[in-house]
């Protein structure tokens, strides 16, 4: 669907690119989600990506044509690539109706009526159809501005951090409504975010930017377990330093890897030192008292009043190395 190649772009004034010879694909119906630090290139990306900006190097191929730069066309953009934007650039004095029926006027009434309707279920606004948007709950306002943008008909959905402004629970419950709004209609979805947990919920594969370089392009499973160097692997989650432990330099496993008991390829004595409450489990800080090693692992259990060396481990098989 589309082809990014070799993308580069620095802004004027600045010694070091945005984006630097960035390439990826993205296939039909697939979601992906450009993820990294703040500063790292993804918002620049999406907006090449969208057309709106002009790469200093590097192309874009949309549905196998070349898409075309923003000062070549009077209008910026593709008419099959739309962005949902976080500031949802409703129309305030329309109806949750109106708003999505006014990016139909083109066609005919009763085009406008079922479409409308159809967008409406889809994105489960029926019930506020006759409300205006001041009366909508910031999840409704974004399912509305998904609404609109399908009712171009667009073919791929590009979003920028959509739900950075949501509560936690909201935002869980759109981005898998969002999943499946994207797969029934058949599109294509790039979104940005910086939070591991939106991507892990609902992308089929993850780039990771960094200072404006593609650093992996993968599935989700094999960027979790698999991250090709320690600054990914911290990104989706805490780590622990286990060279002292296997007598390799740089192996490393992850906070949920570790657990308390035996039976494992690797294990080891720790102290707790704090048993931290997160609700469904327990964050566990140890230390071992030979090497002076500290070490986070999760528990079921609260472990604050245990006294004394509790062993711990962890296999072979989820060993990181870098």
């Amino acid at each position: 669907m589309l082809k990014a190649k070799n993308i580069s772009k620095t802004y004027p004034g600045e010694d070091y690119g945005a984006v630097i010879d960035v390439s990826l694909n993205l296939a039909e119906n697939e979601i992906l989600a450009l993820v990294g630090m703040s500063g790292s290139g993804k918002s620049t990306m999406l907006q090449i990506i969208a057309g709106l900006m002009k790469p200093d190097q590097g192309s874009i191929q949309f549905k196998d044509e070349h898409l075309v730069n923003p000062e070549e066309q009077l209008i910026a953009g593709h008419p099959k690539i739309k962005i949902v934007f976080q500031d949802f650039q409703l129309k305030p004095n329309m109806t949750v109706e109106e708003n999505v029926r006014y990016k139909l006027l083109q066609f005919d009434k009763v085009y406008q009526t079922e479409r409308t309707e159809e967008l409406l279920s889809l994105c489960n606004l029926s019930e506020f159809a006759s409300r205006k948007p001041k009366e909508l709950s910031g999840g409704q306002k974004q399912r509305l501005s998904i609404a609109r943008a399908l009712a171009d008909d667009p073919e791929l959905l590009l979003m920028d951090e959509p739900f950075s402004n949501l509560d936690p629970i909201t935002k869980q419950n759109l981005l898998i409504e969002l999943v499946d709004i994207v797969k029934s209609e058949g599109l294509g979805l790039i979104f940005v975010t910086h939070d591991t947990r939106d991507a892990m919920l609902i992308a089929d594969r993850v780039a990771f930017l960094s200072e404006g370089e593609l650093i992996q392009n993968d599935t989700t499973r094999q960027t979790y377990n698999h991250p090709i160097n320690l600054d990914i692997a911290q990104f989706f989650g805490r780590v622990n330093d286990v060279s002292e432990v296997t007598n390799e330099p740089n192996t490393y496993v992850r906070a949920e890897w570790l657990r308390l008991g035996d039976g494992f390829d690797f294990q080891f004595e720790v102290c707790i030192q704090k048993s931290i409450f997160l609700g469904d489990q327990y964050l566990l800080e140890t230390i071992d008292e030979k090497t002076k090693e500290h070490y986070i692992l999760f528990s079921r259990e609260d472990m604050a009043a245990h006294q004394g060396k509790v062993l711990v481990g962890f296999n072979a098989s989820e060993v990181l190395k870098f």
